[in-house]
């Protein structure tokens, strides 16, 4: 369970990076203050992270790009169904 609880955090953390980094390489200008600020945040909290933390995350997203695409997006159903639910 709690294993499960940290796949869900980690990959809802690489869904925001994921998000934020498609809107900020589409182009920043065109990024609203909302969105902007989300990128900002998101870069901030990565900078704050110790070393350890930062390989895993990218440890964990090398193996969510080797995954193939319609289990990606099972995973983020899933993802999405949990949150649509806890709120």
């Amino acid at each position: 369970m709690k294993t499960r609880k940290m796949l869900l955090i980690v990959l809802g953390f690489f869904l925001l990076l994921e998000s934020s980094a498609l809107a900020a390489g589409d182009d920043w200008r065109k990024l609203n203050p909302k969105e902007k600020d989300n990128v900002r945040r998101n870069y901030e909290r990565w900078e704050k992270l110790p070393p350890k933390d930062k390989e895993h995350l990218r440890e964990e997203w090398e193996r969510w790009n080797r995954m193939p695409q319609d289990r990606r997006d099972r995973l983020k159903q899933r993802f999405e169904d949990d949150r649509r639910n806890r709120n």
